[in-house]
């Protein structure tokens, strides 16, 4: 078994000079105080594919994109927008991210 290199810690301060927090980390997911957007590592290399709560006003997400892929490529690490997601409740009190690729 194979695990890449995530840098978590370099992502932690990207998203701090940008003005957001990281409140969760969990496998290859980067969760994000506002909820507006998350993070997923990509196995292959320092990149990281940028998916937006479908919640998540038009405006702010223009603004987080603009801001957030120019700063990973000056540290280094590939941003994509990808697409969209949900957080659905489960009956068991589980939560389930649904993915939604552009």
């Amino acid at each position: 078994m194979t695990t890449s290199f995530r840098p978590l810690g370099t992502i932690v301060q990207l998203l701090e000079e940008l003005g957001h927090e990281v409140t969760y980390a969990y496998d290859d997911l980067v969760f994000v105080n506002d909820n507006d957007f998350l993070l997923q590592f990509d196995n292959a290399g320092p990149a990281l594919s940028l998916f937006f709560n479908q919640s998540c006003p038009k405006q702010n997400a223009e603004q987080i994109e603009q801001s957030i892929i120019p700063a990973g490529d000056r540290m280094g690490i590939s941003i994509v927008k990808k697409g969209h997601y949900t957080v659905v409740a489960q009956t068991d009190e589980n939560l389930r991210i649904e993915f939604f690729n552009n």
